[in-house]
């Protein structure tokens, strides 16, 4: 299987897997707050960690390497972030030949309080 973080922002995110499928994390650095006053991440950060777990995720899931583009992608921001680790659970809800759907939860302490949630669609190709 190939890596599935290939992109730069997946490396600059911090983006690991985890001990469980489907959930990925970004380890907390300086450069990913946006207010440093009450040291929350920037929501770039979350939104894009979004993306990246989506695309992890349908790697993760494909029997074959392949290209991927995001069509779409919708974030829904719930709550202020920290300055800790984030995690994202992503569980694709379609998967075919050429398209991935896959909705992404964000927490950072508790997977019960979610402070962002996410829906991105993945064109596959050969």
């Amino acid at each position: 299987m190939t890596n599935l973080f290939q992109t730069p922002i997946a490396h600059w995110l911090g983006a690991s897997t985890t001990e469980t499928p489907s959930v990925y994390r970004t380890t907390f650095a300086e450069h990913h707050l946006g207010n440093i006053w009450i040291r929350s991440l920037h929501g770039g950060v979350t939104g894009a960690m979004i993306e990246v777990s989506a695309e992890a995720e349908t790697r993760r899931q494909l029997d074959r390497d392949a290209a991927l583009m995001i069509v779409t992608n919708s974030t829904d921001y719930l709550r202020i972030s920290k300055d800790v680790d984030l995690y994202t659970r992503a569980t694709i809800q379609r998967l075919s030949r050429r398209l991935s759907v896959v909705d992404v939860t964000c927490w950072q302490d508790n997977e019960e309080t979610l402070i962002a949630r996410g829906v991105v669609t993945i064109k596959i190709s050969d």
